[in-house]
């Protein structure tokens, strides 16, 4: 933390270092013991509540709490159309379990979520998502990587490493977990009826490789676009986007 701090005061001054302190002290003290005044939503479902000093504070310390109505929309919209009722779904990467809470709305009380999170804090973040959408009872949320770690946000002491070939069968997969997506398809013995993928070009899971690897394996594969639309730019120049494969059984025609 004094390193941090050091930090901050040589690249802002001090007076940088202070505002960073006191929205650090907001975020961590002040704002729990604050009302509610609503829900930060992404996605359209909540993922926070609001409180009532959110409204006067500057936006430095209320960063990542702002309303994203188009938060990983390609996925979400892969969701809406893959996911049945009374599915089991397996999501490997949680964030901050917009997707997984997404996916158990989908498939109902009769459904089911395991979900695969490998930062501590990230656990955290995709339990409470499931708490505030009622979906808490259907899904299960496990402090663990897939594969390999590659690009885990966050702090991750005492996750565990689970082989792909360990995966749960399942109906639907969704891999958004940071590089990791390849090592999965090519050695999972699962095969769901739907396998949504958040590709990673940046970190060596590019998209042609990966879709390569889904239609290898029997399925056929379909592109939704970039990951994120409002963060197009960035996602083109590090070729994130989101690939949808159903096995070909799937259709009447093959």
């Amino acid at each position: 933390m004094l390193k941090r701090s050091l930090q901050i005061a040589k690249e802002d001054g001090v007076t940088g270092l202070g505002s960073q302190a006191a929205a650090f002290a907001y975020r961590r003290g002040l704002r729990r013991l604050l009302p509610t005044s609503g829900y930060v939503r992404y996605a359209g479902i909540p993922i926070d509540e609001r409180k009532w000093g959110d409204r006067i504070v500057p936006l430095l310390w209320t960063r990542g709490l702002n309303d994203s109505p188009d938060y990983e929309s390609a996925l979400v919209a892969a969701l809406k159309e893959q996911v049945r009722s009374g599915d089991r779904i397996v999501v490997v990467g949680g964030g901050v379990g917009v997707t997984a809470a997404i996916a158990a709305l989908q498939t109902g009380p009769s459904g089911e979520v395991i979900c695969y999170e490998g930062a501590s804090e990230y656990v955290k973040k995709v339990k409470r998502t499931a708490d505030l959408n009622g979906v808490s009872d259907r899904m299960t949320v496990r402090h663990a990587v897939v594969a390999r770690s590659i690009s885990v946000w966050g702090t991750e002491p005492d996750r565990e490493t689970v082989a792909p070939t360990d995966l749960p069968d399942c109906d639907v997969l969704e891999l958004d977990c940071e590089g990791a997506e390849v090592d999965i398809i090519q050695e999972m013995t699962i095969r769901p009826r739907a396998v949504l993928v958040e590709t990673h070009g940046v970190y060596g899971a590019t998209t042609p490789l990966v879709a390569s690897s889904m239609e290898e394996i029997g399925y056929t594969v379909s592109h939704l676009g970039v990951a994120e639309p409002q963060l197009e730019t960035y996602c083109e120049e590090n070729d994130i986007r989101v690939l949808v494969g159903v096995q070909k059984r799937e259709h009447p025609s093959s």
